[in-house]
């Protein structure tokens, strides 16, 4: 009698696991691992420095930059996962150039809903800025949750990849774009505010960037760029912008040349900054009064490589 209970249940349990496979089988054959991945490394040097905070704080800056989707549903939804180290050099006043100042480090993990004309994506941004001498400029982070729409182009290795492709050139490959909009977490239940936010006095901003490519012959291509944000900032602790209001910002805009052939490339780019942002009455006395990741006024010439 125990045997024949035996084999019922294990008979059971086989039928059980096959009915679960036959149910989650169609779920799992639409899941890929890792389908695509994009990689950029983008160095770059400064012109038009002002003075010597300028200077000293941007004489060049390598930028490498790794984006992956970990999963992905019927290319439909997708966990994707963006990296990237910013290094800050400068020519300190005993003439050592090239020191490096500053190790940015970002992560953000998101959900990309890829729709048929646009993809919708939000996350959070985890970004820390590490001065190397932290008598100067502490070590500033935030923690930030977004959400943005994009073109379907809007990645460089995709926006070169289209036109590469589209023999006649149509305006929706030419121009690629995303807009979105984010909070700075200052708290988060019990979460203590100085595991979430660090030097940094922004609440809210928006932020969009456009590209468009208005002259191609054969591998040449040249584009406009622009990118902005702006957004509200606590002026706790003294920080403060050339006004009297409570609004950052900062835009760039220039131009990009690509000039290569095949889905992997390269494109030299030149464009100038403006920006209006918080300042600190603690920072060091050699900013001359400038905000920290101030780039008013500069220019900046750079090379992209990007698979």
């Amino acid at each position: 009698m125990r045997k024949l209970v035996l084999i019922i249940l294990l008979f059971s349990s086989v039928i059980h696991a096959r009915s679960l496979d036959s149910l989650f089988e169609p779920l799992l054959k639409n899941i890929q691992l890792l389908p695509e991945y994009y990689l950029r490394f983008d160095i770059s040097t400064f012109a038009l420095h002002r003075d010597s905070f300028y200077k000293r704080q941007y004489l060049a800056e390598p930028h490498p930059y790794l984006e992956f989707c970990l999963l992905s549903y019927k290319n439909l939804v997708a966990s994707v996962w963006k990296v990237d180290f910013q290094f800050g050099l400068g020519n300190v006043p005993d003439d050592n150039v090239f020191t490096v100042l500053s190790v940015d480090f970002g992560i953000i993990p998101s959900i990309e809903v890829r729709l048929r004309e646009i993809d919708i994506t939000c996350g959070l941004a985890h970004r820390c800025f590490h001065g190397i001498d932290r008598s100067e400029y502490p070590v500033a982070y935030h923690n930030k949750l977004y959400v943005s729409a994009a073109s379907k182009n809007h990645r460089l290795n995709n926006f070169w990849q289209r036109l590469i492709e589209d023999s006649v050139t149509q305006w929706t490959s030419r121009l690629a774009w995303d807009f979105g909009a984010g909070y700075f977490l200052k708290e988060f239940f019990s979460v203590d505010q100085s595991v979430l936010n660090g030097h940094n006095p922004v609440i809210w901003e928006v932020a969009s960037g456009i590209r468009y490519a208005f002259y191609r012959r054969r591998s040449w291509i040249v584009t406009a760029r622009t990118d902005w944000s702006a957004g509200e900032f606590s002026r706790v602790g003294g920080f403060h912008v050339s006004g009297d209001g409570n609004i950052c910002w900062k835009l760039s805009f220039g131009l990009e040349t690509f000039f290569t052939r095949g889905k992997k490339g390269v494109s030299l780019y030149c464009i100038y900054h403006l920006d209006d942002l918080p300042a600190s009455p603690n920072e060091p006395s050699f900013s001359l009064g400038h905000a920290r990741f101030s780039r008013n006024g500069l220019a900046q010439i750079g090379l992209v490589f990007f698979n």
